[in-house]
């Protein structure tokens, strides 16, 4: 039995409507995707800085020479300045971990290590000049 002529109207307008209906969906994806393009960066393009922020690193003892002070271990990472820090004298050496590494002023260094403040600024002065000049030997 053939189909009467109203069936297969309302046949073609059903097929019409689906077809309309999967063409917008198809062009509503395309323009949600293209926002996404427009708001994504690719890792290459963004810096150093924000990439290291997802970024975790593994410290080991290993990595690092330990200074103990007060029964406070300070770890340093870097060879050369831990190098120097070794080759000063220890007092010269405690008030520059103090200082840099324990955030100590002068004031609370003299008072800890029983000293005048004065006494533990040119210390630390010419601690510093110490490791300079060591890391300017070890450089050339």
């Amino acid at each position: 039995m053939k189909p009467s002529s109203f069936q297969v109207t309302i046949e073609n307008q059903f097929d019409y409507i689906c077809k309309k209906a999967i063409e917008d969906e198809r062009k509503d994806y395309f323009k949600y995707l293209s926002r996404l393009a427009k708001r994504e960066v690719s890792f290459s393009d963004i810096g150093d800085y924000l990439v290291n922020q997802f970024a975790t690193t593994d410290t080991y003892t290993t990595d690092f020479q330990t200074f103990t002070l007060n029964d406070i271990s300070i770890g340093i990472t870097n060879d050369l300045l831990s190098e120097a820090l070794r080759e000063l004298p220890d007092k010269k050496r405690e008030i520059l971990l103090l200082f840099y590494f324990m955030d100590m002023s002068d004031s609370e260094i003299a008072d800890l290590l029983n000293l005048n403040r004065s006494t533990v600024y040119r210390h630390r002065m010419s601690g510093l000049a110490l490791i300079k000049k060591f890391m300017e030997e070890e450089n050339q």
